[in-house]
C-alpha cells in the first residue's frame, strides 16, 4: 500500500516537473521560430540561397513549436482552447495555416481583378471599334 502511494506522489511529482521543462522548451522554440521568420522577411528576394536555408529553418522550427504545444497543452480543439484561454494566443500550426489562407485569398482577388480589368478592356475596344467603323 505505501508502495503504491510513494509511486503515485512519485508520478505527480513528474507531471509537475515536466510542464516547466516544456514551458522552457516551448519558449526556445518560439524565439528560435521568430528569429528564422523575421530572418526570412528581412532577407532580400535575389539572397535565393540564404532565404531558402531561412524557409527551411522556419519549417523545422514551426514543427517543433507545434509538438511542444502539443505536449503542454493537448492536442486537438480542447489543446487550442486551452492554450488560446492560458496563453490568448492561437496555436502556431493554425496560425502558419492562417496567413497561407490569407495569401491565397489575396492572390485570387488579384487574379480575378486583373480578369475583369482585361476583359472589360477588351469590351471597351471591341465597342470602341464598333463605334469608329460605323462612322
Amino acid at each position: 500500500m505505501l508502495g503504491a502511494a510513494a509511486s503515485g506522489v512519485a508520478e505527480l511529482a513528474a507531471g509537475l516537473r515536466t510542464p516547466h521543462g516544456a514551458a522552457d522548451e516551448l519558449a526556445e522554440a518560439r524565439e528560435l521560430l521568430a528569429y528564422w521568420e523575421g530572418r526570412l522577411r528581412r532577407l532580400p528576394r535575389w539572397a535565393v540561397m540564404r532565404r531558402r536555408e531561412a524557409r527551411a529553418m522556419a519549417a523545422r522550427w514551426r514543427e517543433r513549436v507545434g509538438a511542444a504545444e502539443q505536449l503542454r497543452y493537448g492536442r486537438g480543439l480542447v489543446g487550442a482552447a486551452s492554450q488560446l484561454a492560458i496563453e490568448r494566443r492561437m496555436p502556431v500550426s493554425l496560425t502558419h495555416r492562417g496567413r497561407q489562407a490569407a495569401r491565397v485569398a489575396v492572390l485570387g482577388a488579384v487574379t480575378v481583378a486583373v480578369t475583369l480589368a482585361l476583359v472589360l478592356a477588351a469590351a471597351v475596344a471591341v465597342v470602341g471599334e464598333a463605334v469608329l467603323g460605323a462612322l
